[in-house]
């Protein structure tokens, strides 16, 4: 049989004040009860006696019974906790719907963070403003496929030369149609290339089909498609001849230099 002690840890355990619940304990040891002989028997000063027999009753677990002195009555266990337990069910879907409307406001906006954009672009001189914007954030590496240069591409190069110059690892694929040669920029030819593309510290991509009176890009900084263009790359520039510039391993945080 548990103690006084041990049924009133019990209580605390489930949210119930100390005072609560030894004067709850003692009812159902004593039977209807007054105030005084509540008091003295649980312990609580006779001062916040009546205090927390209003709580008791508040609660549902003691019964005022009419008389003078008045005498209170504990409900018995079982209904006292189902009464708890309805309590705590109440009060946990509450505070349930108040954090689901915070934590759905939250994902939401990480969800909107997180959503890749994917524009259209149509129109030559659209499409190379669009490689020229994308490289002007270039902080590592460039990748660059290039059937054939384009009108108001000199620009797109002279830029390309600058990230170079500056240490960023710029790559070029070209056919023999696009003859270049960029200091500080490697260039590799293949006879044939199905379209071009600009490809961003491997988190932007810019797809370019079509030819110059005809020309469509598909930008976008989804990092799958961005992962996707950067391998076909590395796949196309494995095969192609070198034009200009040594073979080089990446730099910047994308790979380490290699040690001697």
């Amino acid at each position: 049989m548990k103690s006084m002690k041990d049924v009133v840890e019990v209580l605390r355990d489930l949210g119930v004040t100390e005072y609560e619940a030894k004067v709850y304990a003692a009812l159902l040891s004593l039977g209807p009860a007054t105030a005084a002989e509540a008091s003295s028997a649980s312990g609580v000063p006779y001062s916040k006696i009546y205090v927390v027999l209003s709580k008791l009753e508040n609660r549902g677990w003691v019964e005022a019974q009419g008389g003078r002195p008045v005498r209170y009555l504990a409900r018995p266990p079982a209904e006292a906790l189902e009464i708890l337990l309805s309590e705590e069910s109440k009060r946990l879907r509450k505070l349930a719907e108040e954090a689901r409307g915070s934590l759905e406001s939250l994902y939401k906006r990480g969800a909107e963070m997180r959503k890749p954009d994917v524009w259209v672009i149509r129109g030559l001189s659209s499409v190379v403003g669009k490689a020229v914007e994308i490289i002007g954030h270039a902080e590592a590496e460039v990748l660059v496929s290039l059937p054939y240069l384009p009108e108001g591409g000199k620009e797109f190069l002279s830029i390309l030369s600058l990230l170079g110059a500056k240490g960023v690892s710029v790559r070029i694929l070209s056919t023999g149609g696009a003859r270049l040669k960029i200091p500080g920029v490697e260039i590799r030819k293949r006879e044939r290339l199905f379209g071009g593309g600009v490809i961003v510290d491997g988190r932007e991509v810019l797809l370019i089909l079509g030819q110059q009176n005809d020309v469509i890009g598909i930008w976008s900084n989804e990092p799958g498609l961005a992962r996707f263009a950067e391998e076909y790359f590395n796949y196309l520039w494995k095969g192609a001849k070198v034009l200009c510039g040594k073979s080089q391993r990446r730099r910047g945080r994308f790979s380490e230099k290699k040690k001697i």
